[in-house]
């Protein structure tokens, strides 16, 4: 009788244990229908750009150079002596009355080469065939200046103004150097005058950035008093001068000239201490 109680026990309780019903469902994350953000991953940084290709210098000459200026007048170049370094200022000589740049500046044009460019210019106007350097101040300084661009056009990379470009004027020359010194104001640092008798205004020559100044002549050329009165006229006014002797000849160049300007270009050329 006891077991059969505990079989209706057991009976019953299995029958009143609760199921689960069928397809019941099962509670879950939500699911979300809106995209994730993008993860933005820095960008590399730009390449920087390549640099400018320099373009190389053009051959510096070994010997004298014909160039023709704007106008079609000739200039005659001389380089630097020796292999080429660095850059060189110029040396400017303007010749005299009726006569070929290259007929004076060719027998003493070592001393203008010497850590320098010889630059000899023919004169804007004409005299018997032959270039002058006649006519108005502005003329004179036209001439000069197209003269110096064909220069820098040619050989700009080899030329270095700054270093202090000297100009010298021989005779008529003398009084185109005066003349585009006044014309054209800070383009030459030293100025060398040879056999002319001329008295430089020391206010205009200061403002047209002259340091240093040589007049040279003949001791029986007529210049020669003027040109000793301009120096010490010079020298009072602070512009550092020296006069210097081309010997007992009368209007023209010694056959020493080159040394004679070896010596006067290297001095206008020392900057003031």
């Amino acid at each position: 009788m006891r077991v059969i109680v505990l079989l209706v026990a057991s009976v019953t309780a299995i029958a009143c244990t609760p199921r689960p019903r069928e397809n019941a469902r099962v509670e879950t994350e939500p699911i979300s229908l809106i995209a994730p953000a993008p993860v933005r991953v820095p960008a590399a940084p730009a390449a920087p750009p390549p640099p400018e290709p320099v373009e190389p210098r053009p051959p510096r000459p070994e010997a004298r150079k014909t160039l023709v200026a704007e106008g079609g007048h000739v200039v005659e170049v001389y380089p630097p002596l020796g292999a080429p370094v660095e850059a060189a200022p110029l040396v400017v000589f303007l010749h005299a009355t009726c006569m070929e740049p290259l007929d004076v500046c060719d027998f003493w044009s070592n001393a203008g080469r010497e850590g320098s460019w010889l630059v000899c210019p023919a004169g804007p106007s004409t005299c018997d065939g032959a270039p002058d350097w006649s006519g108005p101040p502005k003329v004179k300084a036209d001439a000069l200046s197209a003269a110096l661009a064909a220069v820098d056009e040619a050989y700009a990379p080899w030329v270095d103004h700054e270093r202090g470009d000297v100009l010298i004027g021989y005779s008529r020359g003398a009084f185109a150097a005066r003349d585009i010194l006044y014309e054209r104001p800070g383009r030459f640092r030293g100025l060398i005058l040879l056999s002319a008798a001329i008295s430089p205004d020391t206010a205009r020559l200061k403002a047209a950035g002259i340091r240093r100044a040589v007049l040279a002549t003949g001791d029986l050329d007529g210049s020669r008093p003027t040109m000793l009165r301009a120096v010490q006229t010079l020298e009072a006014a602070g512009i550092p001068t020296r006069f210097v002797s081309l010997g007992r000849i009368g209007h023209w160049l010694p056959s020493d000239t080159e040394a004679i300007l070896r010596s006067a270009i290297a001095w206008v050329s020392t900057p003031l201490s």
